[in-house]
């Protein structure tokens, strides 16, 4: 009777704990209003936005790629993911007209009035989670903060007529923060802002010529100390060349537009089926889980508990037979899950990032640049601060000279 009591009791604590795990409430899907500009903004504050690719948040490379992928991470989808996720939220900002140009640009390399960067925590079908730091050309902070969505389901219906994100809830939350932001500041100081974005161009083209129009504060933020005149010959050019660099920046983002059409289908039918791979992970793990807890309370009240007669020794032998075989239950499940988790990186190693050549003309030259898309941006500007050294007589960086020489070739 005392193992029969006792065992009764775990089982009730066991019942107890399977109802809890089980009745967790799901986080519902976020709706959020995009805010559009309700009336034209002078072009003197309409500021340029730059969104950097994203940080693709992958694990150190010590760490074994099974264990990554445990944690949901597929480096293959990652660094598509971190060039496709800046694109939407360019698409978004883009379309609220609050803005002027919104360019995606590589990491590191913005020279605009407020530049969005962005780091992916955690990216599934079901979950998307961004880390979002948005610095204007002063240096100064307006957001730094965390945005996580579970994707809106109805996104990956087949019947659905006009395709829409499954999370671009979180990227009108983005740019609805973004704006708030910027209607914190006054006329003056987004003025401010464009002439420092200017003059930082012009001071990482040419620094020797315009070092000293830009100083820190004790916090680290640019301070505009004075202005070049109107009539400057060497502001003038800039200008121009800044002009010929947004055109080599347009290009770059219609190769961010394509990759991201090209990569539409698949991605979608990947998130889709990891959305459904998720979920029956979830629920794979929990039943597994549970089972598991089953079989040793079960064993574990057997083994503890007095017997006395040759009944309750059979009903002790039969708890342990029966938790053992709970205990397989689980392991096998969690073999099943594995299979899940397979099926996952089999289809994310499917998505590559192919990166072709630009062809620009330059000077009356044809210029082909090779390597990564952020590698080719790189030699581009180390272009333009060698064509502007050559023709004021500045002093050439060698290291401008040696890494133009090493991307990018003449075409005849």
């Amino acid at each position: 009777m005392k193992l029969q009591k006792g065992i009764a009791q775990l089982a009730l604590a066991v019942l107890v704990v399977t109802g809890c795990a089980s009745t967790g409430s799901s986080t519902a899907v976020s709706t959020v209003t995009l805010i559009q500009a309700g009336s034209e903004i002078p072009e003197e504050t309409l500021l340029d936005l730059t969104v950097e690719v994203f940080d693709a948040g992958l694990l150190d490379e010590s760490v074994p790629v099974t264990k990554a992928e445990k944690q949901g991470v597929f480096p293959e989808v990652r660094k598509a993911e971190a060039r496709y996720i800046p694109h939407q939220l360019k698409q978004t900002l883009e379309s609220t007209g609050n803005w002027g140009a919104v360019r995606v640009m590589p990491a590191g390399t913005s020279s605009a009035d407020v530049t969005v960067s962005g780091e992916i925590i955690k990216s599934t079908g079901k979950d998307l989670v961004v880390e979002i730091l948005v610095r204007d050309a002063a240096g100064q902070v307006w957001l730094e903060k965390r945005y996580k969505q579970e994707a809106d389901v109805r996104s990956y219906s087949p019947e659905q007529v006009k395709k829409q994100d499954p999370f671009h809830a979180l990227y009108s939350a983005i740019a609805n923060d973004l704006l708030a932001a910027r209607q914190k500041m006054k006329q003056a100081e987004l003025m401010r802002l464009r002439n420092i974005a200017d003059v930082r161009f012009a001071a990482d083209l040419a620094p020797v010529a315009f070092e000293d129009y830009l100083s820190f504060d004790r916090k680290g933020r640019y301070q505009l100390e004075h202005l070049p005149a109107e009539d400057d010959s060497m502001m003038r050019r800039i200008t121009e060349i800044r002009e010929r660099d947004y055109m080599f920046v347009d290009t770059l983002n219609e190769y961010y537009a394509t990759f991201c059409t090209s990569m539409q289908d698949p991605y979608d039918n990947w998130r889709s089926f990891s959305y459904e791979e998720q979920m029956a992970l979830e629920k794979l793990r929990r039943a597994a889980r549970m089972q598991k807890i089953v079989g040793a309370l079960a064993i574990f009240g057997a083994v503890i508990a007095n017997v006395d007669s040759s009944i309750e020794r059979a009903a002790r032998d039969a708890a342990i037979i029966g938790g053992m075989a709970a205990i397989r239950s689980g392991m096998a499940k969690s073999q099943e899950a594995k299979i899940h988790v397979e099926a996952l990186r089999e289809l994310g190693s499917s998505l590559d990032v192919d990166v072709a050549p630009l062809v620009v003309e330059v000077e009356g030259e044809t210029l082909r640049l090779s390597g990564t898309m952020e590698g080719q941006f790189a030699e581009w500007r180390q272009m333009l601060r060698k064509i502007y050294a050559e023709e004021t007589g500045l002093p050439v960086d060698p290291n401008v000279e040696a890494g133009t020489a090493a991307g990018i070739s003449v075409e005849n």
